[in-house]
């Protein structure tokens, strides 16, 4: 519930009203323990971006007035924008006018409708979701957007492991045509490469991935797990889940686009054309790890939270080695041998 000071008494109405029927609103009068030493420019963006389903605005000239008030809006209006589905409920006190939210957006009058008639939307609004399936927790790793909005909103337990994992799943499902030209061997040509320089591109592409793999040592690495996933006891951070996520997918990323990059070298050297296209399948068992990794790691994730209920205390335990397949170092040696030999005759 976003408000002024002044509207306390009709919002706590709403409010009192819409507990009652069961669902949880974040109340400022509600929460004062929970707010306490908190830092609000902080912490109530992480409510309203984050955590909560929908936010109700109650419009009045005391809203437009607060700078407390604008700061809010900010944070709903930032969410609305980003969010396909509904999430700014505005709600009318008086006849006053907001610059920054767009007369296009559907209103309720408080005025005419009444506290109880706002909670009673309120309800309504909730439950129609929950009556399609998108209403709270279903218990598993999310499959779209609006279920990883009640992910973070209501955060059950092992939530940091599920957010991680739609995150990883919808980074690699982004770049699936990626995956399919890599699958294919396609590539659209590119630089040409005169026969004086291959040696000195192979040197340069192979520092190249081996950067890449030191990468994915920052991704894996005990601080960064920790930083975002938190301590035993502690909860995860959410932009920090996100973050190592992307850096995840932003290695995989680079192991398709290096390899797309290799095969893509214009030369008129059929001897050329394979030594890249050898190198290039240096990248086939690192692609192909980095990506079946996010499938397996959602199926031991969907069932996390079940277990964490339970009682059962939870390890997973995951290997993901990446390494050049024997085939391809082989295939590799092979075209260098034979471009070695075409140099000598």
């Amino acid at each position: 519930m976003s408000f002024a000071g002044e509207d306390r008494e009709f919002v706590e109405a709403v409010v009192r009203e819409v507990n009652d029927a069961g669902y949880k609103v974040f109340y400022d009068q509600d929460e004062q323990v929970a707010l306490w030493g908190e830092d609000l420019t902080e912490y109530l963006p992480k409510i309203y971006e984050e955590r909560a389903r929908y936010a109700v605005m109650f419009v009045s000239r005391h809203y437009a007035a607060k700078p407390w008030t604008r700061f809010e809006r900010r944070s709903v209006l930032l969410r609305a924008i980003n969010q396909p589905e509904p999430y700014l409920l505005p709600v009318r006190l008086d006849a006053t006018q907001l610059d920054d939210v767009r007369d296009s957006i559907s209103y309720l009058d408080g005025n005419i409708v009444g506290a109880s008639g706002i909670a009673s939307a309120v309800c309504e609004k909730l439950g129609s979701a929950a009556a399609v399936g998108g209403g709270g927790f279903n218990g598993y790793v999310p499959r779209n957007e609006h279920e990883v909005t009640v992910l973070i909103g209501e955060r059950p337990p092992g939530w940091e492991y599920l957010l991680f994992s739609y995150e990883l799943v919808r980074g690699v499902e982004r770049l699936h045509d990626a995956y399919l030209d890599h699958c294919m061997g396609f590539t659209h040509p590119a630089d040409y490469v005169p026969v004086e320089q291959v040696l000195s591109i192979i040197q340069r592409e192979l520092a190249t991935v081996l950067s890449v793999i030191r990468n994915f040592g920052a991704v894996l690495s005990g601080d960064a797990q920790t930083a975002a996933f938190g301590a035993v006891g502690e909860a995860g951070d959410v932009p920090r889940i996100l973050h190592v996520a992307s850096r995840y997918v932003a290695v995989y990323q680079s192991f398709l686009e290096w390899s797309y990059r290799l095969r893509g070298y214009a030369t008129p050297s059929d001897e050329v054309h394979e030594v890249f296209a050898a190198l290039a399948r240096y990248a086939d068992q690192p692609v192909e790890r980095l990506r079946s990794f996010v499938y397996e790691f959602r199926d031991r994730a969907d069932p996390l939270h079940a277990r964490l209920l339970s009682g059962e205390n939870v390890t997973v335990q995951m290997t993901l080695p990446l390494e050049i397949a024997p085939e391809a170092s082989a295939q590799f040696d092979q075209a260098m041998e034979a471009f070695q030999r075409r140099l000598l005759s």
